[in-house]
């Protein structure tokens, strides 16, 4: 009689943990994904103060310029000789006489611009594993006619190409169940799946060559649609 009341128990034990199992995998099998913002993939959103500010836009302007050249000559890519390295000497001596502090705001300048550099390789470990939806623009990898098997989702026209790539955390490696046929290139889409914070290595192919493009997420798509509003 024991023995028939504990094989009782555990099967109603077992029905009640297979129904809770189901429930929860039927809960997320519907589950709706998250519309995210570009800005959901960058973890720290707290804004930098610009110690360049209090300038006027010419000096701001310059300022950047004389960035670039002094990182130059540290470089060693511009000589005493150069007529670059000359103009940053005209240059530093320009701003001093209109009362700039240009040793220390450039030190101020190059600490932001590493924090910069530091958060655009940061990745958002909250939204790995999640059902997400999101917009951007598609720029094939992998193509057959005018089938995409996979494909860079970037923010921006142009990104990778005509311009310099986003930072990875702003470069989404997208993988499709089965190819879509696309109208264009850089087409808007919205692109829905599991999204994975993991970095990848990508070959872009241009017409005169190719290059190895980093994204920081992965997502398996379930669905892909034309952009809409």
């Amino acid at each position: 009689m024991r023995l028939t009341a504990n094989l009782f128990f555990f099967i109603a034990i077992t029905a009640i943990w297979l129904f809770y199992a189901l429930t929860t995998a039927q809960v997320r099998a519907t589950e709706a994904p998250k519309t995210l913002e570009w800005e959901d993939l960058i973890p720290n959103k707290e804004l930098l103060q610009n110690p360049l500010a209090h300038l006027t836009d010419e000096q701001q302007i310059e300022m950047d310029i004389l960035a670039a050249m002094r990182k130059r000559i540290e470089r060693g890519e511009l000589s005493p000789v150069a007529s670059r390295y000359e103009e940053s000497i005209e240059l530093t001596d320009r701003l001093l006489r209109e009362g700039v502090a240009v040793e220390i705001l450039l030190e101020q300048y190059e600490q932001v611009m590493q924090e910069v550099e530091r958060r655009n390789a940061e990745l958002n470990r909250d939204l790995d594993g999640h059902l997400v939806k999101i917009p951007g623009y598609a720029l094939p990898l992998e193509m057959v006619g005018t089938l995409v098997k996979d494909f860079l989702l970037v923010p921006y026209l142009g990104a990778c190409i005509h311009v310099p790539p986003p930072p990875i955390n702003q470069m989404v490696m997208v993988k499709l169940q089965k190819p879509y046929q696309t109208k264009e290139l850089y087409e808007p889409v919205w692109i829905s799946g599991k999204l994975h914070a993991k970095r990848s290595q990508s070959n872009l192919f241009y017409v005169d060559g190719s290059s190895n493009i980093e994204s920081g997420y992965v997502l398996d798509a379930t669905s892909i649609q034309p952009y809409a509003q």
